[in-house]
């Protein structure tokens, strides 16, 4: 049975199987060959989703999106106002060129291409940056599995990924693959003064078709001074048939 889950969305979902694993005996797996694997399993399909993102801080409403899914592009549409009825006035695309993640904004008519540089931006106000849906973490150099824990109701290889560029983006991340389906189930960002600043964790899936998808998630973000509180936001997607 495949699994469609989040990768957060350098590809929002990734199709994984426990197939991919039952192959290969656990003591020859590494953490490149898990990733490998969650890397090469995207799927041929296309697919749209209706969800909302509720930013958890008052004074922030309800933000309704629509988002795409297809073999190499990732489609996130905004409406004006934050309002569903009516026209769409922001969209963020998420480009796979040659293993790569090229990410273009169009907002009133005006296109740009948004930069590395410029990867910690919030999207929309919420606790989703730029840097969150590029997922760049995936193809960090020598990631180490440096545990098995228990995540989301089963067990999880803990896999730490450097980054090779210290000073742009994460430090390092944490991140729980599900021994089970193959998925990404949870991940913590650190910064260079091994901080938490942001974790994303799955709560539900859905099932359509055979197939599974995300339905919920938590992202937090972690402020790195004692006076400030966390933030999170909550995503949640609705199939549509």
């Amino acid at each position: 049975m495949k699994i469609l889950a989040l990768i957060l969305i350098c590809n929002i979902f990734v199709v994984c199987s426990p197939y991919l694993f039952s192959q290969v005996n656990e003591s020859q797996l590494d953490a490149e060959k898990i990733l490998l694997a969650v890397r090469n399993t995207y799927g041929d399909k296309s697919q749209t989703f209706r969800g909302e993102i509720r930013p958890r801080r008052i004074g922030f409403k309800l933000i309704p999106l629509s988002i795409t899914l297809s073999a190499k592009l990732i489609r996130l549409e905004f409406f004006e106002s934050n309002q569903s009825a009516r026209n769409v006035d922001e969209i963020i695309e998420f480009e796979i060129i040659e293993g790569k993640y090229g990410v273009t904004r169009i907002r009133k008519g005006v296109t740009e291409k948004i930069k590395p540089s410029r990867f910690n931006e919030r999207i929309r106000s919420t606790d989703l940056t730029y840097e969150d849906l590029a997922m760049r973490f995936i193809e960090w150099p020598t990631p180490k599995i440096i545990g098995v824990e228990k995540a989301k109701g089963g067990k999880a290889w803990k896999i730490r990924c450097s980054n090779p560029d210290s000073g742009n983006g994460y430090s390092f991340v944490d991140a729980w693959i599900s021994q089970r389906s193959g998925a990404l189930v949870r991940m913590n960002g650190y910064n260079a003064k091994n901080q938490l600043v942001k974790s994303f964790e799955v709560d539900s899936v859905q099932q359509y078709k055979g197939d599974w998808y995300l339905e919920t998630m938590n992202v937090r973000t972690y402020p790195t001074d004692a006076k400030s509180k966390p933030t999170s936001s909550y995503l949640k997607l609705e199939i549509e048939k």
